[in-house]
């Protein structure tokens, strides 16, 4: 089967600090995810660090400069993504580094990132439905992350079938294809589901596996849950969707 992720000339990065990558997707619990880990004092977690659009540094650094590069002004950072990566970790304050890997990433720092085998995998999932509609209303509302507890429901969005099949089917073979990469070169990886994030457990599963010798002792972050309630009070066309995905025999993989 084609990978669409190349493996690089030079897979070997060779970077200061022990680092890992959360391979997600929006609205997976990424954000959530990286601000416990960030909440190790071992850890640094910086955001989408290759986002096209922006520098994801860690929370906190806001529109000041990192490591030479700021926020806001990505074009530096395109202009040679690995002496980037090599700058953010040789500012990094704390000894393991994270950062967040989505579909539409750099394919150049993917590929690095991805076929380095120190560089620890961390895969967050979610059911592919729950996050696309959770997109929607975040791009009608405005609202990507909130601290505050939802004080009515959000209004329920619409949902064009075609248009959330097209998004799963990138996203899925998106995953097939990181899946089939770390398989290939026998790497090991740590799952975990958008459903586990409440789960003390879980997360200090994941803390070990990327190295950290510190616990969370319990889950303390700001950061709210901003659509809470089933799928289906969230969707205006909800028993559509279902109709149209049964007749596409699709139904079982998302509702």
């Amino acid at each position: 089967m084609k990978v669409a992720i190349k493996k690089p000339k030079n897979p070997k990065l060779a970077l200061q600090h022990p680092t890992f990558v959360i391979v997600g997707m929006m609205r997976s619990g990424s954000n959530l995810l990286e601000r416990y880990l960030d909440q190790l004092p071992d850890v640094r977690c910086h955001g989408e660090l290759f986002n096209p659009a922006f520098i994801g540094f860690a929370a906190g650094i806001g529109k000041k400069p990192f490591a030479g590069y700021q926020r806001e002004a990505p074009a530096k950072r395109n202009e040679d993504e690995l002496a980037f990566l090599h700058a953010v970790d040789q500012a990094c304050d704390r000894p393991i580094m994270g950062m967040r890997l989505f579909l539409d990433h750099s394919p150049v720092a993917t590929s690095q990132l991805l076929h380095d085998p120190s560089v620890k995998k961390v895969l967050l999932s979610r059911n592919l439905l729950e996050s696309y509609v959770s997109l929607a209303i975040a791009r009608e509302t405005d609202v990507w992350l909130t601290t505050r507890e939802p004080t009515e429901p959000a209004k329920p969005v619409t949902i064009e079938t075609n248009k959330f099949i097209t998004y799963a089917l990138r996203q899925a073979l998106y995953f097939n294809d990181v899946l089939t990469v770390l398989n290939r070169s026998g790497q090991a990886f740590e799952l975990i589901d958008y459903s586990e994030l409440g789960d003390l457990k879980r997360l200090n599963d994941v803390a070990r596996f990327v190295g950290s010798k510190s616990t969370l002792a319990a889950l303390n972050d700001p950061v709210k849950r901003q659509n809470p309630g089933p799928t289906a009070a969230k969707v205006e066309n909800y028993d559509k969707v279902l109709e149209d995905l049964r007749k596409r025999q699709l139904q079982r993989w998302f509702a």
